[in-house]
């Protein structure tokens, strides 16, 4: 892969070095440890030390502790552990891949598509890069404006709110259960919270670098398909030969194959990501829901800053799992619209070659139903979306009544 310049593609090129992702993907061209890419061997040694943190902090869990820990904190705290090794577990499935991905940024290029017809609409590229870039920025001040309340809350309560039980722990960040005691916890807090900040940020750094992979490419595959059906309809209606017509459909054609190409390969490349992100934000969703609502409607004072915190993840939860099943939902549309693009075209006044050529395109295109299932009736898409928001209502309306029920029975 040649070292791209930022207005050589139609993503967010700048945010993927930024993020040192693009450095990661490059094999050549920087320093290696040990024969590999500096900046993967300085990504696995910090997500090393970071596991060790967290795996430490579960034996507070096996073993006899000098205080207890709320129901809310235990929600939480699976929450960040299976959110933890989730994105662990991602971002060694993206680096495995760095090959197919590099292969796959070539669809970004503007002049990926080679055909003369295909050249004349690249205003296209430049509007949805614009569209890029404007997005997955959102993306990424949301995403440090999320870990930004997570790190600075527990300060914020510290600082402003005083406790008098000795036996309790001073808030942090996850609240991870550390295997030390209430006092020694307290008397090192400042190396516990730093502790939790390098674990806290170690998943919003991976969860920002897959999903602006899974925006980026997704956008940009949208955004050469729009090129290809707007050059599919515009054949016949200007004033050429028919070899003349014959000859640039067979040319779009090839950009088309080739993109259908380089499609497959994003499918295996972000494939096993978002089947997995699909079960992960709808459970991530049901937990953090749940103990929103529960905190919303606990008698403990002071309990604004968690709300907001748990708000805000909430939200970022939802709009991720949108944005994977919308981009998804859109590609699918977009390809399907290819055969309508091709009738559109003046195709009866063309010879019998070119509507034979017209007719095995529209059964290659049909032939290529590639997507993302779930299962084998079921597709990543916006109808997907709103099955699991309505099965998640459902879930956390079972467990709040299940809450209240075991209330009622204690009193």
């Amino acid at each position: 892969m040649d070292d791209l310049r930022v207005d050589e593609v139609a993503i967010n090129l700048k945010l993927w070095k930024l993020y040192r992702f693009y450095h990661m993907l490059k094999t050549n061209n920087y320093t290696k440890i040990f024969n590999c890419n500096v900046y993967c061997v300085i990504l696995f040694i910090y997500g090393a030390i970071v596991n060790c943190m967290v795996v430490y902090s579960s034996i507070g869990f096996f073993v006899d502790m000098d205080d207890i820990i709320s129901d809310v904190d235990v929600f939480l705290v699976v929450f960040v552990m299976i959110n933890f090794f989730f994105c662990s577990w991602r971002i060694c499935i993206i680096l495995s891949k760095s090959n197919t991905i590099c292969d796959v940024l070539n669809v970004a290029r503007f002049n990926f598509l080679t055909s003369k017809q295909c050249l004349k609409h690249l205003n296209v590229l430049y509007d949805h890069r614009d569209r890029t870039i404007r997005i997955t920025n959102y993306f990424f001040v949301f995403s440090v404006i999320v870990l930004i309340q997570w790190i600075i809350f527990p300060i914020i309560v510290i600082t402003f709110t005083e406790s008098d039980v000795e036996n309790i722990r001073s808030p942090n960040i996850m609240n991870l259960r550390f295997p030390v005691t209430t006092q020694t916890y307290n008397q090192y807090y400042f190396i516990f919270y730093l502790m939790e900040v390098a674990i806290s940020a170690f998943p919003i750094y991976v969860i920002m670098v897959t999903d602006t992979l899974v925006l980026s490419f997704s956008l940009v595959i949208i955004s050469q398909q729009e090129v290809i059906n707007r050059v599919f309809k515009s054949i016949g209606h200007e004033e050429n030969s028919q070899s003349k017509y014959y000859e640039d459909f067979k040319s779009i054609l090839g950009d088309q194959i080739q993109l259908n190409l380089k499609t497959k390969s994003y499918y295996s490349i972000v494939r096993p990501v978002i089947l997995a992100n699909v079960a992960m934000s709808s459970t991530f969703f049901i937990i953090v829901t749940y103990l929103l609502i529960v905190v919303c409607f606990s008698k403990e004072p002071n309990q604004i800053l968690t709300i907001i915190k748990l708000g805000s993840s909430a939200i970022f939860i939802c709009g991720q799992f949108f944005l994977y099943c919308y981009l998804l939902d859109s590609m699918n549309l977009k390809r399907e619209s290819v055969s309508f693009a091709l009738y559109s075209c003046d195709w009866m006044k063309m010879d019998i070659n070119f509507k034979k050529l017209l007719l095995l395109t529209m059964r290659m295109n049909d032939a290529n139903n590639f997507m993302i299932r779930a299962s084998p009736r079921k597709v990543v898409n916006l109808q997907m979306f709103a099955n699991v928001i309505s099965m998640s209502y459902n879930i956390i309306s079972v467990m709040l009544k299940s809450m209240d029920s075991n209330n009622q029975s204690t009193e």
